[in-house]
């Protein structure tokens, strides 16, 4: 064994002495740009690649032609999914299919080879998932839809023009916008939890109904229920102080407090990815925070393949097989720990020490002055009304937006500078450069002013005093979702139990009633929460939101109670299971109950319980007028009017659909992740090097 450790040691020297002196790779080793751009740029390819899968695989159930809500009854304005059909000459159906899976190759693409992450293929990206939401509706208004559309924009302007474009002399600028739409997310995110009223937020008790009531929690979220009142009623605090305090650090003009600020963020939005199924949304939240990053507070490649080094499996004390099975802890610990390596190794000069003191200090001032927090009786509250909170944003937003003037014109003028000083470009090229800033700058000054638009709206006294060209430029561009009004988690639902619909399906509307089981959401008892990132499986997130209303607000659901009556094969593939698969059922009924986390106690084989049931809708029959008036009236019997004929393509397309059904979606989506990653892993290398394969 010890001879063994020791030769896995002398070739991983060697492996690192011949990486060392290798010259860079043309298609996977990053070109000489920013890493904090190139993280930017490949998280967003990662989210992409995500939205496109998890869209292609439930595509026909949800807008297919007999689908949930066919694509084509939807009336987009602008450009759209149909107008490429029409293009094509393709129907409706395979034209989704064709730009997901383009938009699948082109994000894979980007994730795989940084030369590749140009500014003409973010462009293919945002204007292919553009085409999908403009008619997507209901399951597609969602906010990290648009964020994901604003942020796709941002990156046409980070990314080079050209695979050999080098760092662009713009990228600042370009940064500096994706540094404030991170601001505006996390910043109104924190705000609209306190302006919405909701009793749970000012009380600190959002925490203990959160966990259950999200729309589809994961197995921790179960654990994270049991813990005491005392510590969700903190948890609530350090999110108000993450959300709304903290967002003002990405303009500090010390690296150190913009390191606090931006891993404060990524811890939440890891807390938040543990304990719920959000998709792609953490993931992009965190590539839009650390645009405040210097590149030296990143981790880079040697601190990953760190992780994989022989020496470590191989190290004494441990039996590989039990430093094998420890490995996920302690890459986790690896990566957890680094913010605080890099603070204290950055932190050496007097002013950046002192900065991050003076932020832990205001940290613990703030916990003071805002909060009472009893730990001797172990209880929390809330110091200030909502007047004081009110009075906050009046001088919050202005802030904010005079904050975001001095600090977009100090990036401005830095790289104005910054090109005009170089000595290494010839006159003409400055002039080019030059040239180019000004466009830029014109147009983030443009974004920028669009945005305050949405910021404001946090305070109606100081988005009066907007210019009216301003707003008007805002509705003028609204459509296109350049720029957007976010704030999640408003309000917290469920209090009391979480609301569920479970459909029902028999023969006799009297007897014989049989559970449709979902895939993903909550329905047996004794069903584990599932693990779903980075798939969002859309049917089960809109029934957790036909669950809050009526069915009269989501006329959706009466059209799935049709199709199901009719034992539609691309609906049923997005449940788990169909309970009639000879013959369908004469009658389909939703009843609404209240589930509820079981205890530790109580636990046993189950995960839940329910009670308080209710009719959501009656029993229905294909054979009602009812409900085909009803249907008819909301726009779901519009037939399908197309005259294509069939050629190579759709049948190529109609082959990989079939192929892809057969697959898991959450395998199929990670699958397609992985092998995207693979020419990232040089540790390959060694794999190579030492058994010659």
């Amino acid at each position: 064994y010890n001879e063994y450790k020791s030769y896995l040691s002398q070739e991983m020297g060697k492996l690192k002495m011949e990486e060392a002196k290798s010259p860079q790779h043309p298609l996977y080793d990053p070109p000489p740009k920013s890493r904090v751009q190139q993280w930017f740029l490949c998280i967003l390819a990662v989210c992409h690649l995500s939205a496109f899968a998890s869209l292609y695989v439930q595509w026909p159930g949800l807008y297919g032609p007999t689908g949930i809500m066919p694509a084509h009854q939807a009336n987009p304005r602008g450009f759209s999914l149909q107008d490429i059909s029409q293009a094509m000459g393709v129907p409706l159906a395979q034209t989704a299919d064709a730009v997901c899976i383009v938009g699948m190759v082109v994000s894979s693409l980007l994730v795989a080879f940084p030369v590749a992450r140009v500014s003409v293929a973010y462009v293919s990206l945002g204007v292919l998932y553009f085409s999908l939401y403009q008619v997507g509706r209901t399951f597609l208004w969602f906010q990290w839809d648009i964020l994901l559309l604003e942020a796709t924009f941002l990156s046409v302007l980070v990314a080079p023009l050209l695979p050999t474009g080098g760092v662009c002399c713009h990228g600042d600028i370009a940064m500096w916008l994706v540094r404030w739409l991170a601001f505006r997310l996390m910043f109104a995110s924190g705000v609209v939890k306190l302006t919405s009223g909701c009793p749970t937020w000012w009380g600190l008790t959002a925490l203990n109904w959160h966990y259950e009531s999200q729309c589809i929690p994961t197995p921790l979220a179960w654990f994270a229920h049991q813990l005491p009142d005392f510590l969700q009623r903190l948890s609530v605090v350090f999110t108000f102080i993450i959300e709304i305090l903290y967002p003002f650090l990405f303009f500090a003009p010390v690296a150190a407090v913009r390191a606090v600020g931006v891993y404060a963020q990524i811890f939440l939005m890891v807390m938040i990815m543990m304990t719920g199924n959000y998709n792609f949304f953490n993931l992009l939240t965190c590539g839009l925070v650390i645009s405040s990053l210097d590149d030296g507070y990143l981790p880079s490649a040697a601190t990953f393949l760190s992780l994989l080094s022989p020496t470590a499996v191989a190290s004494g004390g441990f039996s590989a097989f039990t430093t094998l099975l420890l490995f996920p802890f302690r890459a986790l610990l690896s990566l957890l720990t680094f913010p605080y390596d890099v603070v204290r190794g950055k932190t050496e000069s007097r002013l950046s020490s002192l900065s991050v003191a003076v932020v832990l200090c205001g940290t613990v001032a703030c916990l003071r002055i805002l909060f009472e927090v009893d730990l001797l009786n172990m209880t929390t509250r809330v110091t200030f009304g909502k007047s004081e909170f009110y009075w906050f944003l009046q001088h919050a937003v202005p802030l904010s937006v005079i904050m975001g003037t001095v600090s977009l014109l100090i990036t401005v003028a830095r790289s104005f500078l910054g090109v005009v000083s170089s000595r290494d470009a010839s006159r003409g090229r400055k002039a080019a450069e030059v040239i180019q800033m000004g466009v830029v700058t014109l147009l983030a000054g443009s974004l920028f002013a669009m945005s305050l638009v949405n910021l404001t709206e946090l305070d109606q006294e100081t988005q009066n005093k907007l210019p009216l060209s301003v707003q008007e430029l805002y509705h003028k561009y609204r459509p296109y979702h350049v720029t957007n009004s976010y704030g999640l988690f408003r309000s917290m639902t469920g209090v009391g139990g979480r609301p569920e619909l479970v459909i029902e399906g028999s023969h006799n509307a009297d007897s014989g009633w049989i559970e449709y089981d979902f895939k993903y959401k909550p329905g047996k008892l004794g069903a584990r929460p599932p693990v779903v990132i980075p798939h969002q499986p859309r049917l089960d997130w809109q029934m957790w939101f036909a669950a809050l209303g009526s069915y009269n607000y989501n006329p959706w659901i009466i059209n799935l109670a049709y199709q199901l009556l009719q034992n539609n094969t691309e609906v049923i593939s997005l449940l788990h299971h169909n309970p009639f698969p000879e013959k369908p059922p004469k009658f389909i009924r939703a009843t609404k109950y209240r589930y509820h986390y079981t205890s530790i106690k109580d636990a046993g084989t189950h995960w839940w319980a329910r009670d308080s049931a209710e009719e959501y809708f009656p029993p229905l029959a294909l054979y009602q007028p009812t409900l085909k008036e009803f249907l008819s009236y909301h726009g779901y019997t519009v037939p399908l009017k197309e005259s294509f004929e069939v050629t190579r393509l759709t049948s190529f397309l109609k082959l990989i659909r079939t192929l892809v059904d057969m697959v898991d979606p959450v395998a199929f989506i990670w699958t397609i992740l992985i092998i995207s990653f693979l020419p990232h892993f040089k540790a390959l290398r060694f794999r190579v090097s030492l058994f010659g394969i």
